[in-house]
């Protein structure tokens, strides 16, 4: 697959949805990405305004996973709220846009595809050591994306809504997704970067349930972050069940 330039996508809302399938066993196929693609995607960040940051996934990009995106299907990246990356925000944050970075090759497109993305709270297990996506805060609009030249991509989608004000000190889940099944043999490739850490990247295959894809050996965490502003007057533990869980681990 060529690794060409890379693209930055801002996309328009659509309406509609489309359903389900069973979810068959899907092979791992790694390939590290060419150093012409890496240093491409390197220079590329959110132009984020006064008073905002990134959160997520911000390593760089290091492997490509061959035709892995079928769709429909969910993706999740679970990350801590540490106010050390939002140095401007004294009471709160909350999400405005999501980007999931994908590679698509010369047979994959053109492809227009339905997405949308989503803010969400983490079900942290101390004893097991790991996070699992929970209740999503809150979803965007459908989106559709067309894709017309092969190359890496950075698909960068608006939440287009209010999210509840978020405070820092707890675990969330930024999520991705692909409400379109691709044509087989037409499948984009996830990135991931070069350290799988584990109970971090998440997949849900058409409504099979969410696997930890450091358990499908996946060769590092999907690069998936989001922009994030501050907010005033964040959630507290007496106002809604989300806060009264994660009160719980404190």
């Amino acid at each position: 697959m060529n690794k060409l330039a890379l693209t930055a996508l801002v996309v328009v809302c659509l309406t509609t949805m489309q359903g389900a399938t069973a979810a068959p066993d899907r092979q791992v196929v790694v390939t590290p990405l060419s150093q012409e693609a890496i240093s491409a995607h390197s220079g590329l960040r959110f132009a984020c305004p006064v008073g905002s940051c990134e959160v997520g996934n911000l390593n760089p990009v290091h492997y490509s996973l061959t035709d892995w995106v079928w769709g429909p299907e969910k993706y999740k990246y679970m990350f801590f709220a540490d106010a050390g990356q939002c140095e401007d925000c004294l009471e709160g944050f909350t999400l405005e846009a999501v980007s999931l970075v994908l590679q698509f090759g010369p047979e994959d497109v053109p492809v227009t595809f339905e997405a949308r993305v989503d803010f969400g709270e983490g079900d942290r297990n101390d004893v097991l050591a790991c996070t699992y996506p929970d209740r999503d805060i809150c979803v965007s609009p459908v989106h559709t994306v067309a894709i017309d030249s092969a190359g890496l991509y950075q698909i960068r989608l608006p939440l287009d809504i209010d999210c509840e004000c978020a405070k820092f000190g707890y675990w969330y889940g930024i999520g991705f997704e692909f409400l379109t099944p691709f044509e087989s043999g037409r499948e984009p490739d996830m990135i991931t970067d070069a350290t799988p850490v584990g109970c971090t990247s998440w997949n849900d295959y058409a409504g099979a349930g969410w696997l930890d894809l450091d358990d499908h050996g996946f060769p590092g965490e999907i690069n998936l972050s989001a922009e994030a502003v501050c907010c005033s007057n964040p959630v507290t533990t007496d106002r809604s069940t989300w806060s009264e869980i994660k009160a719980m681990y404190r």
